[in-house]
């Protein structure tokens, strides 16, 4: 009983206590509210229609037609293809969400510092810590859970890392296998690679430690362990990544545009393009430069985020009323105001990990001597190098080009997990060291000192930037600085005035928070240098007076991007979705299937109105290239044959009298039609180019590379031809043709040829892309059934093997939980070594 309770009982403490965080952080979710999340809006709507077939038929969908004329369901809704998503569950303890998120963030981080054997204070404060990170509170508002939840589990992933290194092969293994196996099921690859890079990094550092100590055959044995824990955890994973390797190829992610028009025109250069990757400038857009890396200690350094209330006690609401701009419109900008003046486009808030857990980073590089601390100090820099991403290109460039799967990335700033993560690491080991005597008495004064001067002096450095005219506080994209253009160049005095104003707001922001972080720092050195003097007794009050500096200056930061405004009623959140009188309208319609194009919203960057309809847009980061290339080339230039082809029915746009009306299409071609003839194009541009031009009702546009599959085929139709949809379904399309004659359709269908089969009287047929962009088959002649089947091998087999993988992972797990417990106890464990050897 008293194993029992001094063991486990503390543990239970620390849990009681992230409930506890995470609930006071997350107070309306108590009086059931729910967290309206932009990213997680776009998400229900986008996969409402998937959701609702799955819902009704109990079968999975993996096609939908929401969005973007029609595209694979991996990476909007897969559901049910393993069990580690119980395991998720359990380990969340059913909380609602947002609270899970932040518990489990603050769980994983204090499984990795109890691992290197810490002190318990300090794994709590630490775990708060990390859990509270301004840039995971920042996701979790705008709904971007997927990336957050694989950052909580990097942490326990490495702390399983640790374990078989240090020894404990056998629960090592299976930790670290459990975690990473969550970690690749919450399908965030980009996440994934970051993890592997640090686990990489922590490998060789391992190697080196062994040769050194000619401990090789143990970090060997180590090695293959954690190889064999990784295969298992990818295991899982077999569907997710089986589909999304092989949708990759088509999408913008992997596939290449076959699109040379642009680098013919001198848009793009050649040397931006990469084989099998994204176009370098579209991937490195989010790149931060070297000073930005600095919100780490100041959070307003660059302005926080890109829309901010400032009130109307700032320069800018004095101004503009002062030069004549009516309040209603000067408190408009006020509340919405760009405080953000960086390099990146937009932001929605600063990656700040805080002043104090800074400040004990810093004397962490002097206090801590093992030199196991390094791989930790590359990692840190590795990741704000590539953050950097354009800014930074002599390296860049290079591993975008040849580091493997490097270019399937986008949002260098992502990188910056790695020192969000390792940072508190090493902050919490410093302390560890402190308060277990474990600096060097006559030095450790002189290096707190340092310390001070160091972070103190970076806080006071930017104080007096923000007098000095170092920094600009504009950009070259600025979007206020633009408005004011358009409003007040004709009068340049006001201008410069509203200029003016804007700039004294971001320069009082990055002051008053400096200041700010310059107090907290002298806190924090203070507190220490007090307990250092012998006059505070107790290293646990210490640590605690740490934590709650560091819990409350996060938790401040924290509020300003995630609060009460942040939350509304369940009715609310679910009027986001109300239908609008011109949806009711259109569903009047007894069609099955149509598509819509709503020209009110900015159609290829939302998604709501795929909410209701089979919309022409849509919102996703991983679209089919050959749509993409039709967005660019004919969807946004309003080529209404392009429209006809895809059957847009209806298009929905702004009344005269205000609110919104629709117009029904009379052209738009149906789900399927036969065509006269075909026009062979020479190669893919030649295919595009001919949309803008033909008839797609009569003449089909088909790449002439696809010529065998209509070699000596002689079609036609007459008046009385027809093929119309019998069975509409996500996965199943059914047809009836009727024809006097040979003929060819044309199916409204994108083109996917990873799964997609057609059936003609149960006999398997080619179907060949047309169009550019769409399906077409030869249909015999007569009356005939038609059947389009989705059948993807990678989701078939790859969900079998998924589900069995994760019950072996789960049986292993509960193995090595018997085995530690009613076996390891009873033999000797061995010299237990210090923190350094984590």
């Amino acid at each position: 009983m008293m194993n029992w309770q001094k063991n486990i009982l503390p543990h239970v403490y620390a849990i009681l206590i992230f409930v506890a965080v995470a609930f006071l952080f997350c107070s309306p979710v108590i009086e059931g509210m729910e967290l309206r999340q932009s990213d997680n809006i776009q998400w229900k709507a986008g996969s409402h229609e998937a959701r609702a077939y799955k819902d009704s038929t109990g079968i999975q969908p993996l096609w939908t037609n929401s969005m973007f004329g029609g595209m694979p369901t991996y990476q909007i809704f897969m559901e049910g293809t393993n069990y580690m998503y119980w395991v998720h569950l359990a380990i969340s303890l059913g909380l609602p969400k947002p609270v899970n998120i932040l518990f489990l963030a603050m769980l994983g981080f204090y499984i990795l510092l109890s691992v290197m054997r810490f002190r318990r204070w300090i794994n709590i404060a630490g775990a708060i810590a990390f859990g509270l990170s301004t840039s995971s509170i920042i996701l979790i508002a705008t709904g971007h859970d997927s990336k957050v939840l694989c950052m909580v589990y990097m942490a326990p992933f490495l702390a399983g890392l640790l374990l078989t290194y240090r020894g404990k092969y056998f629960i090592g293994t299976m930790v670290s296998c459990l975690f990473l196996a969550l970690l690749i099921t919450n399908n965030h690859y980009q996440v994934l690679y970051y993890s592997l890079l640090i686990a990489g990094a922590f490998g060789v550092s391992e190697l080196v430690l062994a040769i050194k100590q000619k401990t090789v055959p143990n970090f060997v044995k180590a090695t293959l362990l954690s190889i064999v824990a990784t295969v298992l955890a990818i295991l899982p994973s077999t569907v997710n990544l089986w589909t999304t390797s092989e949708y990759a190829k088509y999408s913008i992610r992997g596939g290449q545009s076959e699109l040379t028009l642009k680098e013919e025109a001198g848009q793009v250069a050649q040397n931006n393009k990469t084989k099998n990757g994204l176009d370098k400038d579209y991937a490195f857009q989010w790149s931060q430069d070297a000073v930005e890396t600095f919100t780490f200690l100041v959070p307003n350094l660059y302005g926080g985020s890109s829309n901010e209330n400032i009130g109307d006690n700032s320069e800018t609401y004095k101004t503009l009323t002062g030069v004549g701009v009516p309040r209603a419109q000067a408190e408009q900008i006020s509340a919405n105001f760009p405080l953000y003046w960086g390099p990146l486009p937009f932001t929605e808030g600063p990656i700040y990990i805080g002043a104090a857990i800074m400040f004990l980073f810093v004397l962490s590089l002097f206090v801590i001597k093992s030199p196991k601390k390094w791989w930790m100090v590359i990692m840190i820099v590795v990741g704000v190098l590539l953050a950097l991403g354009k800014n930074f290109a002599i390296l860049n460039n290079f591993l975008f080009d040849y580091l493997p799967y490097y270019n399937k990335f986008r949002a260098p700033t992502q990188a910056l997990m790695i020192p969000q993560i390792l940072i508190p690491v090493m902050a919490c080991w410093a302390l560890n060291n402190i308060v277990s005597g474990k600096v060097e008495k006559a030095q450790f004064i002189k290096q707190l000192k340092l310390s001070l001067y160091i972070v103190g002096g970076l806080c006071l450095l930017f104080i007096l930037s923000s007098y000095m005219g170092i920094f600009s506080f504009t950009n070259d994209h600025d979007s206020l600085k633009m408005q004011y253009q358009q409003a007040f160049g004709s009068n340049p005095g006001v201008y410069q005035q509203a200029i003016s104003a804007m700039e004294a707001d971001r320069a009082s922001a990055l002051r008053t928070d400096a200041l700010r972080s310059l107090i907290i720092v002298l806190i924090a050195w203070g507190v220490i240098m007090y307990w250092n003097s012998g006059k505070l007794k107790s290293s646990n009050i210490l640590v605690l007076l740490l934590g709650i500096l560091i819990g409350a200056d996060l938790f401040l930061v924290d509020k300003r991007y995630l609060n009460s405004d942040n939350f509304v009623t369940a009715s609310e959140y679910n009027n986001i979705f109300t239908m609008r009188p011109v949806d009711e309208a259109i569903l009047k319609d007894p069609d099955p299937y149509y598509r819509v194009m709503d020209f009110s919203v900015d159609a290829f960057q939302n998604a709501v109105p795929s909410y209701y309809h089979k919309f022409i847009g849509g919102y996703h980061a991983v679209k089919l290239s050959i749509y993409q290339d039709l967005i660019e080339n004919q969807l946004s230039k309003n080529n209404i044959q392009a429209y006809n082809m895809l059957n847009t029915k209806y298009f929905i746009i702004p009344g005269q009298q205000g609110g919104l009306t629709y117009q029904r299409n009379p052209d738009a071609l149906g789900n399927a039609w036969f065509v006269n003839g075909v026009e062979w194009a020479d190669n893919a541009n030649a295919e595009m180019q001919a949309l803008t031009t033909f008839n797609p009702r009569d003449t089909v546009v088909i790449d002439k590379r696809f010529n065998t599959a209509l070699q000596g085929y002689n079609f036609g139709k007459d008046s009385s031809s027809q093929i119309r949809l019998t069975k509409y379904g996500l996965n199943e399309l059914q047809y009836q043709s009727n024809n006097s004659q040979p003929g060819f359709a044309v199916f409204s269908e994108i083109y996917y040829p990873a799964g997609w089969e057609l059936y003609i009287d149960g006999k398997a047929s080619e179907i060949v892309r047309v169009n550019y962009a769409l399906r077409g088959a030869k249909i015999p002649t007569g009356k005939h059934d038609i059947v389009m089947k989705f059948e993807p091998k990678s989701y078939y087999v790859g969900n079998k093997l998924s589900k069995f993988s994760s019950i072996i992972i789960l049986l292993g797990l509960l193995g090595g939980l018997i085995y530690e417990i009613f076996i390891s106890k009873k033999k000797e464990n061995g010299p237990e070594n210090d923190p350094a050897r984590s």
